[in-house]
């Protein structure tokens, strides 16, 4: 059953029951089914339940259902009859996302306090509640958190006023720091282990660096859990426990403390949300943001962007974009104009109110970008058959940047010369460094400029003239009012560390070209400190040439060993069946396209392999396995086909790092990790070299 997630602040409302029905205690809850109430009869047991999903939606209740003694599983009681529900048939939800009904069991006798529900298919029992007290009532008790009225108390005592963002206070980028730190602790007041979770992650983004990194944490049996990892600055990163997804704010070297719970109930505009959600501990600027960009949003309706503002694949699609483009200006100007007697006085820090506006910069300003990147996708160069039936390179369609950006021109400095503008998240400066404006900045970073006559297509070769290169990126910026920006010198930092990271080979003629290309960004930069953190990154290159040329070619060592880890403990448990073969790791899922092309485009080469030491394994969350193994077989998909449990998922993208699919990885048949984002080609020197060994 496909579901969408979301997080909001919502809490079970009273249950009416009957005098002789109590809302029972659970040990655990199922996400699709709440029990709402319990009652012994002479004759039967009758569960109330209510059934959730989003409105529209639909869930089923199989027709075979039992309640089994959890001390004493041979003690069953079976489904017989139910109110309300229809079996084996869809149930579409309400505007409300809940349907009510009754299910109801053969008498379970006194002696038996606590059951298990449980739905049986062919080969096992599933069980979807645990721990049903059938005689001891729930008793709710809500978190001690902290709320905004202890922080904000009426908005006003202790208000220092505030003159708007001004992003020349973070012109020199002090709140960058590589090395930084946070911290995350947390509790689940209603956790339990056969919730079968037991790790949580937090996905963060270096855009300086490009440096992306998975950070996995395990949950304590007792519900609580802590972790800490780098970050370079303060960014909304996302977080995702089981079913809960959410971005947070983290701030280097504060503490985020998170109070939640496992059993969820439903928003009918955001869908399964955890029946609370908060923070504890001091007010600091990491939980008030945290909870304030929430108002922020509900204020300014800021969550539905994308569907109000999108646009279409239609041959009209430019001049939506023009047209949605006034409309999202226009709401930038209202809301910056409402921002400050909506947050100027409150008291908090100036930069809590900064990171608020940039906040809704991001989310406002952010969709203009998405249109872009939409029709980029539709509208850009691509092949089409001729009458001939040949393939042709069709010519993209352009944007015009002038007319695009025009409306906001008014904002330009908070948009383009604003560097606190990247704690948004990852979303604007991936499209920054994709989009018209500022692709030509990215090209002159790394030396390359496009083939003539290539079709638009971005097919590239070393330029010769770097210098002309900078000159015609830099006008093009001046003609369309943006200049030498901010952002098209971040881009350009950005791609010159980027080329550092992506050399695998680093050597000591390499080592000249990135100067040279290195020299021509800092003499185009004007904030300070972008200039150190390409230095520093240069400084790092240059370490690793000389490791490389120190080492002598007979004792280099092939490979990275797996880590001696919990995550590399599942790794070694996965490939052990497989010990001696080179084996390639596909991590996929069935609603990703790409992962599904690439492993029908495969298929031929893993025939020409059948008979050497070499295995595909082909890796699937296990949620979505019986739909997974439909199209495999239909597609006669061959390899060795595994399916984890999003706990083993969690630690492996930890271990890989990485956060997309589909993700390859390469592994020796000595078992060591040779090479990581590992794209199967039957032309790889690599491949053949491992197949070899």
């Amino acid at each position: 059953m496909k579901t969408k997630r979301a997080l909001s602040i919502l809490f079970l409302p009273a249950i009416a029951m009957s005098a002789q029905a109590i809302l029972p205690k659970t040990e655990t809850s199922c996400h699709w089914m709440r029990i709402t109430d319990v009652e012994r009869t002479d004759s039967s047991t009758r569960i109330g339940v209510r059934l959730q999903h989003h409105p529209h939606y639909w869930v089923m209740v199989d027709s075979v259902k039992s309640l089994i003694a959890s001390e004493d599983p041979t003690r069953r009681y079976r489904l017989t009859g139910t109110e309300n529900i229809d079996l084996n048939k869809k149930i579409r939800m309400p505007e409300t996302g809940y349907h009510e009904g009754v299910l109801i069991f053969e008498k379970v006798p006194a002696d038996v306090k606590i059951v298990d529900l449980a739905g049986t298919d062919e080969n096992a029992d599933e069980i979807i509640t645990y721990g049903i007290r059938l005689d001891e009532p729930y008793t709710s008790t809500r978190p001690d958190m902290i709320s905004l009225s202890e922080i904000i108390g009426d908005g006003k005592k202790g208000a220092v006023e505030w003159t708007g963002l001004d992003p020349k206070r973070y012109a020199d980028l002090d709140f960058y720091d590589k090395d930084g730190m946070t911290h995350i602790r947390g509790r689940i007041t209603d956790y339990s282990p056969k919730y079968g979770v037991s790790t949580y992650s937090v996905r963060t983004k270096d855009d300086f660096t490009n440096v992306e990194k998975v950070n996995v944490g395990n949950i304590n049996p007792d519900g609580t859990f802590e972790i800490d990892f780098p970050l370079a600055y303060p960014q909304f990163d996302y977080f995702q426990l089981g079913n809960i997804n959410r971005d947070l704010f983290l701030i280097p070297g504060d503490t985020l403390s998170i109070v939640t719970c496992m059993a969820q109930t439903i928003d009918p505009k955001q869908g399964y949300v955890p029946e609370h959600w908060g923070f504890e501990g001091t007010s600091s600027d990491g939980p008030v943001i945290n909870m304030l960009v929430d108002s922020l949003y509900n204020r300014y309706d800021l969550n539905s962007m994308y569907k109000k503002f999108k646009v279409k694949q239609t041959d009209s699609m430019k001049s939506d974009i023009f047209r949605q483009n006034e409309k999202l200006a226009a709401l930038l100007d209202s809301v910056l104009a409402d921002m400050h007697g909506f947050i100027g006085n409150l008291p908090v820090s100036d930069f809590v109110k900064d990171v608020l506006t940039v906040s809704a910069i991001g989310q406002i300003y952010g969709q203009t970008e998405e249109n872009q990147l939409t029709f980029r996708l539709t509208k850009g160069a691509a092949y089409k058959r001729d009458a001939d039936g040949n393939m042709v390179a069709k010519e993209p369609e352009l944007l015009d940047d002038v007319t695009l950006l025009k409306p906001w021109m008014n904002h330009k400095d908070l948009i383009y010369n604003n560097p606190l503008l990247l704690s948004h998240g990852w979303v604007l400066p991936n499209r920054w460094k994709f989009n018209s404006q500022f692709h030509p900045s990215v090209q002159a970073a790394e030396g390359m400029e496009e083939v003539p006559g290539s079709g638009g297509y971005q097919v590239y070769q070393e330029a010769e003239n770097l210098s002309e290169m900078y000159s015609r990126a830099l006008e093009g910026l001046d003609s369309i009012g943006l200049g030498n920006c901010f952002v098209s010198q971040f881009v350009r930092t950005s791609a010159a560390i980027d080329n550092l990271n992506k050399d695998n080979e680093p050597s000591s003629e390499k080592l000249k070209r990135h100067n040279r290309l290195a020299s021509q960004v800092i003499r185009h930069n004007d904030y300070d400190r972008l200039n150190e953190i390409l230095m520093a990154e240069l400084n790092d290159y240059a370490g690793k040439v000389m490791i490389a040329e120190n080492r002598s070619a007979g004792s280099q060592d092939n490979g990275m060993s797996i880590p001696d880890t919990e995550e590399g403990k599942v790794l070694s448990r996965i490939i052990e069946p497989y010990k001696g073969n080179l084996l390639y790791l596909d991590f996929w899922g069935i609603g990703c396209g790409p992962c599904r092309v690439g492993m029908k485009n495969q298929k031929p080469l893993l025939e020409k392999l059948a008979n050497r030491p070499f295995r595909a394994l082909y890796i699937a969350d296990s949620d979505h396995m019986d739909a997974c193994k439909e199209w495999l077989e239909k597609e006669g998909i061959k390899g060795e086909h595994l399916f984890i449990s999003q706990d083993d998922w969690k630690r492996l993208t930890g271990l890989f790092n990485f956060s997309a699919i589909p993700f390859g990885v390469l592994i020796g048949r000595d078992g060591k990790i040779l090479k990581t984002h590992y794209d199967l080609q039957e032309a790889d020197p690599l491949l053949k070299e491992a197949l070899e060994e």
